[in-house]
């Protein structure tokens, strides 16, 4: 029963309103080794994770062997049919809508599914089978699907980016952003990086409007519903995500599917599904792109629940305990050691702001800088903050089939 035989393929079943347990249920019964993943508030976007052969046949678990079953395609249209649901899943077309009748019209294979509310990396502490999955709160009510919006900027959230971006572009930062930027330099390994912190409004902060030597980019996020982390290693290209992205919540829930069988002792089907579905690559993605982080430190954080989760990431990034003070909102960023403040200006006195910084940066103690040098080094920094625009002006954020 190699891993090599087998393949991860993503789903997200979208529903004006969808009880987890019921599916995984229904999966169990078929012997389908799935993992599922959720939002207590929006169990109507459910994301599950199968194994696939090369010809696109789901994995069963036949007496703790893993073997072709049906194929991706009838599954999900089994799903469709069992709940009402519409099933958007990697190289199978959505039949319907949820709600609708069948054979009222179809979904583009890149409509209403993966998007903010949808899927994302698992909170839960360890492995649960449908009998043992912690009971999620009540779904929204039935009716008109939910709209997934792109950009959110209703919940007031305290963020934290780790990134090499020279200290001189924090005040355009802070410009464009229309709020306090909070720098502080952090050393990784033998590096030294820049810790950007902001609060308000805002999910999509932290993931777009980079420059180039600003990546790779490491954002954690707290607000009142979520705590979250995300690793952007380099910028999009053609609008598509970086190979490397990950990203985890520590407020999903999670539920394996062991094709019947209980999981609770070892066997080869739970740890298989457990490699090829589970957070392990997302884990050392993390870890290597943070020099000096702690591996397995990382990936036993992936494993916590919330507040507890995030603390154990922040120390196994090696960053200090006061990033997680911050995120938790018991320290306010300006009160950090070493913390330097940005405040929004005008673009040309931001420009000016990053000038000097830059400036001093490269020639250490000069009191006096020269005219030519000093223009040069606005005209740099105003081009600077016209990319940081264009790239934010870009609608769609970076995002997995998972959140």
């Amino acid at each position: 029963m190699s891993s090599e035989t087998w393949n991860r393929t993503e789903a997200v079943i979208v529903a004006a309103a969808l009880e987890p347990l019921d599916v995984a249920s229904h999966l169990a019964a078929a012997a389908v080794v799935a993992r599922l993943e959720w939002y207590p508030s929006t169990e109507h976007l459910l994301s599950v994770s199968l194994l696939t052969d090369a010809a696109g046949r789901v994995a069963r678990n036949a007496d703790g062997v893993l073997e072709p079953g049906p194929a991706a395609a009838d599954l999900a249209d089994a799903l469709t049919e069992a709940f009402d649901v519409d099933v958007l899943m990697e190289g199978v077309p959505a039949r319907r809508v949820a709600g609708e009748a069948a054979g009222a019209g179809e979904a583009g294979p890149g409509e209403g599914g993966a998007g903010e509310g949808g899927a994302g990396a698992p909170g839960a502490a360890g492995p649960q089978t449908p009998g043992a999955a912690a009971q999620p709160t009540g779904a929204e009510g039935a009716g008109a699907l939910p709209v997934v919006t792109e950009e959110d900027v209703d919940h007031d959230a305290r963020t934290v980016v780790l990134t090499p971006m020279p200290a001189h572009q924090a005040p355009l930062h802070a410009t464009l952003l229309e709020r306090t930027v909070t720098v502080l330099e952090q050393p990784v390994g033998e590096e030294t990086r820049r810790l950007l912190v902001t609060t308000g409004p805002g999910r999509e902060l932290g993931v777009l409007g980079w420059d180039a030597d600003a990546y790779p980019v490491l954002r954690l996020q707290v607000d009142a519903e979520d705590r979250t982390t995300l690793l952007l290693p380099g910028p999009e290209v053609d609008d598509d995500e970086p190979e490397g992205t990950a990203v985890f919540s520590w407020a999903m829930q999670s539920l394996y599917v062991y094709g019947g069988a209980s999981g609770a002792e070892a066997s080869p089907v739970r740890e298989l599904a457990h490699e090829l579905l589970g957070d392990g690559a997302d884990a050392a993605a993390f870890a290597a792109a943070v020099p000096g982080a702690d591996p397995d430190a990382v990936a036993a954080a992936l494993r916590l629940r919330g507040a507890d989760g995030l603390a154990a990431f922040v120390a196994a990034l090696g960053l200090p305990a006061a990033v997680t003070e911050v995120l938790e909102g018991r320290t306010s960023p300006a009160e950090l050691p070493g913390a330097v403040v940005h405040e929004p200006a005008r673009l040309d006195r931001a420009a000016a702001t990053a000038a000097k910084i830059a400036f001093e940066s490269s020639v250490p103690g000069r009191a006096v800088r020269e005219p030519a040098v000093q223009r040069r080094l606005l005209r740099g920094a105003v081009a600077g903050l016209g990319a940081l625009a264009a790239g934010a002006a870009v609608s769609a954020v970076v995002r997995r089939a998972r959140r």
